[in-house]
């Protein structure tokens, strides 16, 4: 804990509420608890301003557009830094990191960004300019997207801090009642074994390998099931390809779930097929199977690999094959009694490396690293 609270300005520009959203929520109120005085910068309505209101998090309105305008919003967030006597802007989405930096720049705060996803983060010369003069310090999820920062988008590697995300354990326990619930919601049978899936339909989430490999595992586990948790722009197509391989009656698409302690309940396996090339780095997703004991297959895609100890808690196989996601998941169908085991292993791994507080005590030290250089 610092010798005195830090005045935090978190912003986020996303409509959307996914990981990063989600990774805001935790980090400020986790900071809060901690004694920081935290206001979050997004848009106003949208799911994270009703979740951080739930949380008591205070949130300021801003609509930030998709692109232009930017001294407009740099003016806007200036004058929240100004009157909040804001010591960190701490920016988590490509617009807002731009606007919130030039902010802080201006107005003498410390400029701190996440940065989620596996991507190239300088488009022009104004993010090369903000990216060396305009921003103390980088966090990013896992060592690939460090190793990209430094190798294209030329930022010294002290300016970067690799932090892992973390998720409350308490707060994503297994639920016997809420398990009932949804398989009873969904007709699972007390028998069925339910593979889970949570993400975007989008293409880099890959669900169609993990529709493939299901088919080769569900002629062999007539106890096979498979539910898809999420909305995206291939929900029509991956409806499609489960009929076309037969598999439809056995796969369940739920769309969109906020009810995720529920859902998780429900799985017995979490399956993460995503693949190269959409960003993917370390997904909340697959932190909370492991909170709620769930043995996992993911994909070698980003930094998703450092969840999983191989053959202990679950497998982690090449992107882009249904077979290997098949292999593995049958791994796990082949003996029962390795999915309570494994799944144990799980949330031992999880409670060892990857919870909030572990993730925030990384935060933390890198506000108190910069207060104490702008004070030497």
């Amino acid at each position: 804990m610092p010798s005195a609270p830090f005045n935090i300005l978190l912003t986020n520009s996303s409509s959307l509420y996914a990981g990063g959203e989600f990774y805001v929520l935790e980090l400020s109120a986790s900071l809060m608890q901690r004694g920081h005085q935290v206001w979050v910068a997004c848009p106003p309505g949208n799911l994270l301003t009703k979740k951080c209101a739930a949380a008591g998090v205070p949130t300021i309105g801003v609509n930030f557009p998709p692109n232009g305008e930017l001294a407009k919003y740099v003016g806007i967030l200036r004058s929240l830094v100004r009157e909040h006597r804001i010591a960190i802007v701490h920016t988590n989405t490509n617009y807002d990191r731009t606007a919130g930096a030039f902010a802080a720049l201006l107005e003498r705060a410390k400029h701190v960004t996440n940065v989620h996803s596996f991507h190239s983060i300088s488009h022009n010369l104004t993010h090369m300019f903000r990216n060396r003069w305009a921003t103390e310090h980088f966090l990013v999820d896992g060592v690939c997207v460090k190793d990209l920062l430094v190798r294209e988008d030329r930022i010294a590697p002290s300016k970067i801090s690799v932090v892992h995300l973390g998720v409350d354990p308490e707060a994503m326990k297994r639920d016997p009642r809420l398990r009932e619930a949804v398989r009873a919601e969904f007709g699972y049978a007390p028998g069925d074994v339910v593979v889970g899936n949570v993400g975007r339909l989008v293409p880099f989430k890959g669900q169609e390998y993990l529709l493939r490999a299901f088919a080769h595992v569900s002629k062999r586990e007539s106890s096979a099931r498979l539910l898809l948790i999420g909305d995206g722009e291939l929900r029509e197509m991956l409806g499609r390809l489960s009929q076309e391989l037969g598999v439809g009656p056995l796969v369940s698409f739920a769309g969109f779930r906020d009810d995720l302690t529920a859902v998780y309940s429900a799985f017995d396996i979490y399956c993460h097929s995503s693949v190269e090339g959409g960003g993917e780095t370390f997904p909340f997703a697959v932190l909370q199977a492991l909170s709620q004991e769930l043995p996992v297959v993911v994909t070698k895609v980003g930094d998703v690999a450092e969840m999983v100890t191989e053959g202990v808690n679950g497998f982690a196989v090449a992107d882009r094959d249904p077979q290997a996601l098949a292999r593995a998941l049958g791994e796990l169908f082949s003996d029962r009694g390795r999915i309570a085991a494994m799944g144990a292993r799980s949330r031992e791994l999880l409670l060892r490396r990857f919870t909030t507080g572990v993730m925030v005590d990384v935060v933390e030290d890198v506000y108190r690293r910069l207060a104490a250089n702008r004070a030497s």
